[in-house]
């Protein structure tokens, strides 16, 4: 009786961490508690956030992931910089809206949820990951262009031919660009905020005829709400 008591108790109280973790999540559908995260998010007043990008080489190698910090205030104000010191016009709420407003199929991480989180796994659709990206390239030259130098010279002339050449090369990958985009998601269940977002896209297109293939992994934390 003593090893089915201990069988029972254990029973149960597996039943319920299941429903204060991942099973509690089917009452809400997963879609619905990724709309509440960014709404949340858009929602509050003041917060900040942190991460890195890790870039993969078509030919294997890894770059020295480039970090980032900033902080949303006044809900839309940004401040934001890179490791580098500059700054930055991106935000993880733009995003977000991006992939709200995407074609996607939402599923949870039950693996990752908790009593206190659920977590969220994202796939976009390639035709909608392929113009997301197209978008977002294309506003980066253009963010590059506006940096031209002002003065005539060998330096604004040299720097023009590069910026040209950079420009030639982005326009014949975006003809071949194929995109694949999912995004983890992991939400506070008591705030409805996001508290971590991580995004892992891989690039394939073809340049002066060879085939090329790129990654990129980007992972954002977020905090200090108010």
């Amino acid at each position: 009786m003593r090893i089915i008591k201990h069988t029972l108790a254990g029973l149960l109280l597996a039943a319920l961490a299941c429903s204060l973790a991942g099973c509690a999540t089917s009452s809400r559908p997963p879609e619905e508690w990724l709309n509440m995260s960014i709404a949340g998010l858009a929602g509050t007043d003041q917060y900040a956030f942190s991460g890195q990008t890790t870039i993969y080489s078509a030919e294997g190698w890894a770059y020295a992931p480039r970090t980032f910090q900033g902080r949303i205030e006044e809900h839309t104000n940004l401040h934001a910089k890179g490791d580098d010191g500059k700054d930055l016009a991106w935000s993880p709420i733009e995003l977000l809206n991006k992939v709200k407003s995407a074609d996607k199929k939402v599923s949870f991480n039950k693996a990752a949820t908790t009593a206190d989180t659920v977590a969220l796994l994202v796939q976009l659709n390639e035709e909608d990951a392929n113009k997301l990206w197209k978008e977002q390239l294309q506003q980066e030259m253009n963010v590059l262009a506006a940096k031209a130098p002002l003065e005539d010279g060998a330096y604004k002339k040299a720097w023009t031919k590069e910026y040209n050449q950079s420009r030639e090369q982005m326009e014949q990958m975006l003809k071949s660009l194929q995109v694949q985009s999912q995004y983890e998601v992991l939400i506070d269940r008591s705030s409805l905020v996001p508290l971590k977002l991580a995004e892992h896209t891989s690039f394939k297109y073809s340049l002066s005829g060879q085939k090329k293939q790129e990654k990129r992994d980007t992972s954002v934390t977020f905090g200090s709400f108010q």
